[in-house]
């Protein structure tokens, strides 16, 4: 099968905002109104850490991060269905051999807590249409996950407010609630304290991955934790400035020199990108997925062209900023190729 290279932009759809969904806050729903027919489809947006650190290792084993979180165009798409039965049945598509349906899988177990926290007797079937990639630092399985509880509450018309979904969430990963929100945010603590940042400004992102899984266990456990953490207010004056040259030139990952030691393919990729044009280019999360940013969309297709012709891709993808958190769709993304 040949290197695959995919163009994702956004439709136009009328989406609130995160925090204006936290406005008016709806009680909780005590007896849920079924739809009158037909299903809910969702977008489950991909994200980027422009900026991710480490600054200490707690008591429980778990590490306190600061990280500066973009959700993007790249999404996954879900389907929710109501079924007659109890119970949750999930379907996939575009997946590897052996992907779990089962309760290993976050989206089936964040359906079934819905289904038994607010005793809906009704079962469920979920679509899973995947396009981003697993393993790589893209979130994708954070991101489903906040797809299904947002997608089930509008399928059962639950009224569950956002914040109760975000703390819901944080039951299943500490990337969910930011998945729940999208846009741009810091995320602090193991990633569930979150504020809001100004909109990004607006650019295109050519992403490239090796084709690696990488284990993020892994990669903690190796990582020598820096005592010195000056990148971060570097990072948060050039996104002050609303330039988006001074906001690449400032990305950092504390986990690039970890992950690249083992995979080398991960460093290639970043020069691959800078060589390609890429203003700069960083890896997301613990690897493998690796960015370049660019101002016009003409120079990030021109550097697809480029980079596939490299060893280190195995997919690429162009894609831009997402202001948006999960959110349900009247039509199917369309994901196209170059």
């Amino acid at each position: 099968m040949g290197l695959k290279v995919r163009v994702v932009r956004l439709s136009s759809a009328n989406v609130n905002h995160p925090m204006q969904m936290l406005q008016g806050i709806h009680p909780l729903s005590t007896n849920p109104r079924l739809p009158t027919g037909g299903f809910v489809p969702v977008r489950a947006y991909a994200k980027i850490n422009l900026f991710l650190d480490v600054i200490g290792k707690r008591s429980d084993g778990y590490h306190d991060l600061v990280s500066v979180m973009q959700s993007i165009s790249l999404c996954d798409e879900l389907e929710f269905f109501i079924t007659d039965g109890g119970g949750v049945q999930l379907e996939a598509d575009n997946v590897p051999c052996g992907f779990p349906l089962d309760s290993k899988n976050l989206i089936v177990r964040a359906a079934k807590f819905l289904l038994d926290e607010y005793k809906i007797t009704h079962g469920v079937k979920i679509k899973l249409q995947k396009n981003i990639p697993m393993g790589a630092g893209l979130g994708g399985g954070s991101s489903d996950c906040a797809a299904t509880l947002h997608g089930l509450n509008e399928l059962f018309a639950l009224g569950i407010p956002l914040h109760r979904l975000v703390e819901i969430g944080m039951k299943f990963g500490a990337d969910v609630p930011f998945c729940l929100l999208g846009g741009t945010a810091v995320a602090e603590g193991i990633g569930e304290k979150l504020t809001p940042l100004a909109p990004h400004p607006p650019c295109y992102i050519v992403l490239v991955n090796p084709g690696i899984h990488v284990s993020t266990g892994e990669i903690f456990g190796r990582l020598q934790i820096n005592v010195q953490h000056e990148e971060y207010e570097n990072f948060m004056q050039a996104y002050k400035t609303g330039d988006i040259s001074q906001i690449a030139k400032s990305f950092f990952n504390i986990f690039t020199p970890v992950t690249s030691a083992l995979h080398p393919e991960i460093s290639q990729a970043i020069t691959d990108l800078k060589n390609a044009g890429a203003i700069n280019a960083a890896m997301t999360g613990t690897g493998s997925t690796v960015f370049g940013y660019f101002e016009k969309e003409i120079d990030a297709l021109e550097a697809c062209d480029k980079i596939k012709r490299t060893k280190c891709a195995k997919r690429i993808f162009v894609a831009d900023i997402s202001p948006r958190n999960c959110e349900a769709i009247s039509r199917r993304t369309k994901n196209n190729f170059c």
